[in-house]
């Protein structure tokens, strides 16, 4: 892993962005925790991402980021979903089909008893004290997994209906979920691996500016 790249590259925008000298000690001091430091990767490549889109960044502790566009400031607390043991599978039995073969592709849920997403939306839920009070948070998925794809629209309306029938008022501060699928990219004219969804109950909505931004401007992470 790349400690050394990786911090080069988000220097390279530093008139974008602060607190990487703090990310840089994290990584640093988590050098020989394999898992833990690609956690805290994927952090820096969600800043980059949103970087390379426009916006301002600093990288902080909880939430992980505070990001700026066009004086809208919100908070982005980010997660790595990693690659499932299913996904290998699948690799497996796609290398082993051809022509106009099918192959039979599950999600996690016969191994881990709950589906990908479901998965997803029970992070959301845990990470309900990270939000910021007072302000808009999004919570930043990236995911490893194939089992994700494409399924942003259901982890927001389960989490929505939970949120909504939940005591707890903290699930009221997150305004959607933006998932990032490492693996694919659609094609066409506009190729994109970035979904993002918004929630319906929220304490301080998002502004349109920011929400179109987030919904139509970030295309690839």
């Amino acid at each position: 892993m790349d400690i050394d790249g990786h911090i080069a590259e988000l220097t390279a925008k530093l008139i974008a962005a602060t607190g990487i000298q703090q990310y840089e000690t994290k990584l640093r001091d988590n050098a020989v925790n394999e898992g833990k430091l690609e956690d805290l990767l994927s952090e820096g490549r969600a800043a980059a991402m949103f970087l390379d889109h426009g916006w301002q960044v600093v990288l902080r502790d909880s939430p992980d980021l505070q990001i700026t566009f066009d004086g809208d400031v919100i908070y982005a607390e980010v997660k790595r979903f990693r690659q499932k043991e299913q996904d290998k599978l699948n690799d497996e039995a796609m290398s082993g089909v051809s022509g106009r073969s099918l192959a039979l592709m599950p999600d996690v849920t016969e191994s881990e008893g709950m589906a990908a997403w479901e998965q997803c939306v029970q992070v959301a839920i845990k990470k309900a004290s990270q939000y910021m009070e007072g302000a808009a948070n999004i919570l930043v998925v990236e995911s490893d997994s194939d089992c994700l794809e494409l399924t942003a629209s259901s982890i927001v309306r389960e989490y929505d209906s939970k949120a909504f029938a939940s005591t707890d008022r903290r699930l009221r501060r997150l305004d959607g979920i933006m998932l990032v699928n490492k693996g694919w990219a659609t094609c066409g004219a506009f190729p994109s691996n970035v979904e993002f969804c918004q929630t319906r109950y929220v304490s301080v909505p998002l502004g349109d500016r920011v929400a179109t931004a987030l919904r139509s401007s970030i295309r690839l992470g």
